[in-house]
C-alpha cells in the first residue's frame, strides 16, 4: 500500500522540504526530548542540526567556558562570547536558529551534577565529550534509566559514532581496555580525591570532521525517534585521510558493571532540600523498618591526619572534594579518608542534612534496600 505524501507550501512552512520524505513525522520530532552532553566543536554541530530539523526539546550540559580557540571549531560562538559559559551561549544561538525549539541548559559536570531523573525524561542522549570519565558516566546513567545514547568522537580527520541501546549488544564500558581503566584511574589522586586543576589531554579536532560525525549522530537520533532499526553495540568508523568508513561490532562483556537497570523507580514529590532522615522515613514506608539508603557514589565521611591527629567530619560526596581540600591544614599531608555509600538510622551525623548539602544533584535517584528487596526513589520536583 502506497503512503500518501502531503506536500506543504515550501515558501510559507519552515519544515515543508521534509514533507517530501515519506517516513518523516514532524510531530514526533517536535515532541522529542534530546539531551546533548558537551557543547564544544562536536556539540555545536549537533545542536545546529537538531535546531534546523525542529527537535522540540533540547537539554544542553557542559561545565566549560568559551575560549578563543573554540572560535575556529564552534559555529555557535562569537568573539564577544569569550569567557562566557558554553551552555548559555549555545542555548541563545539555538533559539536564534529556530524559535520553535524549547532549549534548556545546565552548567555542570555530567559525572557529578546531573540526576538520573533527567536522563529518564529524555528520548535520546547524544554524547559530545572528549574523555572516558564522562562517557562512562553517561553510559551508566543511560543503562540505569533504559535510554539509548549515541557517542561521538573526533581526532583530526578521523571520527567514530557508536550507538548503545540498553539490552541490545555491547555498551560503552564493554569497549574499555585495561589501558582505558588505567587512564580513568589516573584522573584521581592516591586518596581518591580529584585534582581541582587537572587538565585532560585535549584531542586535536577540525570543524570538518566535527560536522561529519555530528551529522551521523543526529541522523541516528532521527532514526531512533522514528522507531527505525539502528545498529546497537556497533560503531561507524570514519577515516578522513582515506575517505573510508566501515562498521565495527563491539564484543559484549558478561557481567559488565554498567549493565544495571533501576527498576522500579518511584517518583516522590520532594526535591534536593529533603533530609536523609525524611528519606529514610519514606523508604521505610515502602520496604519497612531497617531499610537502608544506598548511594551510587561514595561519601567522604571523615578526614583524619595520621601524623598530627587532625580530624574533620566532612560528609561530602567524593567527587565534590578536591585534592587540596583533602590535605591536613596543620601539616599539609594527605588525610586518610573514611568512605561510606550507605545511610541508616544509626548515622546520626547525616540525618538532618539535605542531599544538596552533601553534593547530590536535583532529580537524584537513590536505591533503597532491605533483606534482598530493592526499589529506587527519584527525588522529583
Amino acid at each position: 500500500m502506497e503512503e500518501n505524501i502531503i506536500i506543504q507550501d515550501v515558501e510559507k512552512e519552515r519544515y515543508a522540504s521534509f514533507s517530501f520524505i515519506p517516513w518523516w513525522d514532524q510531530e514526533k520530532i517536535k515532541r522529542s526530548r534530546i539531551m546533548v552532553v558537551g557543547a564544544g566543536a562536536l556539540g555545536n554541530e549537533v545542536l545546529k542540526n537538531l535546531a534546523l530539523i525542529g527537535i522540540g526539546n533540547i537539554f544542553i550540559i557542559d561545565y566549560d567556558q568559551i575560549v578563543n580557540a573554540d572560535l575556529t571549531r564552534s559555529v555557535l560562538y562569537r568573539q564577544e562570547d569569550e569567557g562566557k559559559d558554553k551552555t548559555s551561549i549555545a542555548t541563545e544561538r539555538v533559539r536564534q536558529i529556530n524559535p520553535d525549539v524549547n532549549v534548556q541548559y545546565l552548567h555542570g559536570d555530567v559525572v557529578w551534577d546531573i540526576g538520573l531523573g533527567l536522563f529518564r525524561r529524555m528520548d535520546v542522549i547524544i554524547g559530545c565529550v572528549d574523555n572516558r570519565e564522562a562517557r562512562l558516566a553517561i553510559n551508566q546513567a543511560c543503562w540505569k534509566a533504559n535510554k539509548p545514547w549515541i557517542d561521538g568522537g573526533i581526532d583530526v580527520l578521523n571520527g567514530v559514532v557508536s550507538v548503545f541501546i540498553p539490552g541490545h549488544g555491547a555498551c560503552y564500558e564493554c569497549t574499555l581496555t585495561e589501558m582505558d581503566y588505567n587512564i580513568l584511574g589516573a584522573k584521581y589522586s592516591c586518596p581518591l580525591l580529584r585534582y581541582q586543576d587537572l587538565v585532560s589531554g585535549k584531542v586535536p579536532t577540525t570543524p570538518t570532521t566535527a560536522a561529519i560525525i555530528a551529522g551521523l549522530q543526529v541522523q541516528e537520533t532521527l532514526k531512533l525517534i522514528h522507531q527505525m532499526d539502528v545498529p546497537s553495540g556497533k560503531g561507524i568508523i570514519f577515516n578522513g585521510f582515506t575517505y573510508e568508513s566501515y562498521l565495527v561490532e563491539y564484543a559484549e562483556k558478561k557481567n559488565c558493571l554498567s549493565h544495571e537497570q533501576y527498576q522500579p523507580i518511584i517518583e516522590i514529590n520532594n526535591n534536593s532540600s529533603i533530609t536523609f532522615g525524611q528519606l529514610l522515613t519514606i523508604a521505610e514506608g515502602y520496604l519497612g523498618e531497617g531499610a537502608v539508603l544506598e548511594l551510587d557514589r561514595d561519601i567522604i565521611w571523615r578526614l583524619e591526619c595520621k601524623g598530627c591527629e587532625y580530624q574533620n567530619l566532612l560528609l561530602r560526596v567524593s567527587g565534590k572534594v578536591t585534592f587540596e581540600q583533602g590535605r591536613c591544614p596543620k601539616c599539609n599531608q594527605s588525610c586518610h579518608l573514611e568512605m561510606r555509600h550507605t545511610v541508616t538510622r544509626n548515622d546520626k551525623e547525616l540525618l538532618d542534612l539535605t542531599i544538596a548539602q552533601i553534593g547530590l544533584p536535583d532529580l537524584y535517584v537513590i536505591a533503597v534496600k532491605r533483606d534482598g528487596e530493592v526499589c529506587y526513589l527519584e527525588l522529583s520536583e
